[in-house]
């Protein structure tokens, strides 16, 4: 039996693993059968319009980029990574009116970001149609997520961490340990256990007795190929954005659906995508997407992820309710919830992340 049990296959369970290991835990993970949040996504390094977000959230994602640039390194020196594939860092640009631009310019200057006022027509490469006001992150940019989760996965397979695919869907107690059962029959157990399974943790943890505010929300995305260069940095408007890899893709996103836990793209989100690729780049008007895919993202009712033990659940802690923002979050939340984990004093106050104990229902499992 594992020191510690990860229920997830997304950044943030990889992360979380990879944390533990560094800590000199054994980690045993448990994947399901579909394509993690984190694997979807576009893999921006912001939140949307960061300085519209609370200060918990600003947190765990202000320092995204140099927390990215770190992990990357490591996994490229090792050679789970060829380097130079996974990052661009070439900026990004935000469209915003006078009023949003000096409150990105404040929300900066607060972080310690460099930011600057700066027309589309100031933009490098092919990308959009000119004329528009907004602002410029040079110091911002992507990271090629479903690279970064091959290569993490090499990484921690090699550090001893072993991995099962299974979809976990019943609970149940035996003395201090809460046993995981999957559909086919097989169990597992540890004396602690991390819950960080995106938009299904809000079925699990309802069988431990424990309600939180979240639900599915299901994303659509297209990619093109284009050349390099002809999508100098990201591009963020109200109506959506496009991210450069730095081998010509370029991605479109994306749909957004609350409720739908569905993993299939529909004709009309494609339809959309690409009306929203169009405006944004008008030479796209005569160019094919390459790719059409959808995801399902941990959805919650805050703007700011549950970080922290389950209360009444003896070793069992979750990550959850990331949205929109796990990836770029995944490593901070990982490393506090490491930190909470092993009893480490935390690097930033967890209290505000935690679970509420008024969560439990009255008929918890655990009353049973």
């Amino acid at each position: 039996m594992s020191d510690v049990l990860v229920l997830g296959g997304g950044i943030v369970a990889l992360l979380s693993a990879l944390e533990l290991t560094e800590r000199g835990a054994s980690v045993t993970i448990v994947e399901g059968d579909q394509p993690p949040a984190s694997w979807a996504g576009g893999g921006i390094l912001s939140p949307l319009y960061a300085w519209r977000h609370s200060s918990l959230l600003n947190q765990l994602t202000f320092d995204g980029v140099d927390r990215y640039r770190r992990l990357v390194g490591m996994l490229e020196s090792d050679g789970y990574a060829p380097p130079g594939g996974l990052l661009n860092l070439n900026g990004m640009w935000v469209q915003g009116d006078e009023k949003e631009r000096e409150r990105a310019l404040r929300w900066a200057s607060e972080w310690g970001l460099n930011c600057e006022a700066q027309s589309s027509d100031g933009l490098s490469g092919r990308m959009m149609a000119k004329g528009l006001e907004g602002v410029f992150f040079p110091g911002l940019g992507n990271v090629r997520n479903p690279g970064l989760l091959k290569a993490l996965r090499a990484c921690l397979l090699a550090r001893g961490v072993k991995n099962h695919k299974a979809r976990i869907s019943d609970i149940r107690r035996q003395g201090r340990n809460v046993i995981f059962l999957a559909e086919d029959g097989r169990q597992w157990r540890a004396d602690k256990t991390v819950v960080g399974m995106g938009a299904g943790t809000g079925a699990l943890l309802e069988k431990l007795g424990v309600q939180l505010p979240l639900f599915p929300a299901k994303g659509e995305m297209l990619l093109y190929q284009l050349s390099p260069g002809d999508v100098s940095s990201v591009l963020l408007t109200e109506a959506g954005y496009l991210i450069p890899r730095n081998d010509g893709a370029v991605l479109v996103g994306s749909t957004l659906r609350k409720g739908d836990a569905s993993f299939y793209p529909t004709v009309s989100g494609r339809y959309r995508l690409e009306r929203l690729a169009q405006t944004l780049m008008p030479e796209l008007e005569k160019a094919r997407p390459a790719y059409h895919w959808a995801g399902v993202r941990p959805g919650s009712d805050r703007d700011y992820p549950f970080i922290g033990a389950v209360p009444g659940a003896d070793g069992v802690y979750v990550a959850t309710g990331h949205y929109r923002n796990g990836l770029v979050a995944a490593p901070a939340t990982a490393e506090l919830l490491a930190q909470v984990l092993c009893g480490v004093a935390p690097s930033i106050d967890p209290s505000g992340y935690s679970l509420p104990s008024s969560s439990r229902s009255s008929s918890s499992f655990l009353r049973r």
